[in-house]
């Protein structure tokens, strides 16, 4: 029993990285010069279990996430794989729209990780944010949460594990793609049903 109770436990504290991605998942992409969007597919059950759509924000000179979801710790994976992918350029969070608190929560680790450097923006652009939450009810309370999140959202984020690693997953994910006739247009549906 005990050793269920602790396999359950490293289960829920799993992160999966580039060197620990098992090896029935494949990252399917869609790739233009607009916008980007990964999507993490279990081979073994076909079906989606995550995705990240990002893409430019001129004004503040980094790329945004547009959108995230994902199942069983591979949510880090997924930004990682956004960081890597617009390194040397930086990632920073939604400024146009809101952010879930699951999505918070990997900001805020990425924040204190030694191995992901920050870079404050100063901005004093008014975002969906910096206009919604305040005298919106949910942070009236608690002032210093509501700072935490308009500074996380006034970073830039930037890590990667390596371009040649990243490129050898999209690889594979095309040729997944082409091998079991999925288009782009099919991962774009997949990552819409996963909202």
């Amino acid at each position: 029993m005990r050793n269920k109770l602790n396999n359950f436990i490293q289960f829920l504290n799993e992160r999966y990285e580039i060197g620990n991605l098992p090896k029935n998942i494949e990252l399917l992409s869609i790739i233009d010069n607009k916008s980007t969007t990964f999507l993490l597919y279990d081979i073994n059950v076909e079906k989606p279990i995550g995705y990240i759509g990002f893409g430019l924000y001129p004004t503040i000179n980094s790329y945004t996430v547009g959108g995230a979801y994902s199942e069983h710790g591979y949510g880090p994976f997924l930004y990682e794989c956004a960081m890597t992918y617009v390194y040397p350029n930086a990632l920073s969070m939604s400024r146009d729209g809101s952010t879930s608190f699951d999505a918070l929560e990997v900001w805020g680790k990425f924040n204190k990780r030694s191995d992901v450097r920050k870079e404050r923006i100063y901005s004093d652009e008014i975002t969906h944010k910096k206009e919604d939450l305040p005298g919106g009810g949910m942070f009236d309370d608690d002032p210093e949460a509501m700072n935490r999140i308009f500074e996380l959202e006034d970073t830039r984020f930037f890590y990667t594990f390596g371009k040649d690693n990243l490129n050898k997953l999209i690889q594979s994910g095309k040729e997944y793609m082409t091998k079991n006739g999925i288009t782009e247009q099919d991962v774009e549906y997949m990552s819409w049903d996963l909202e």
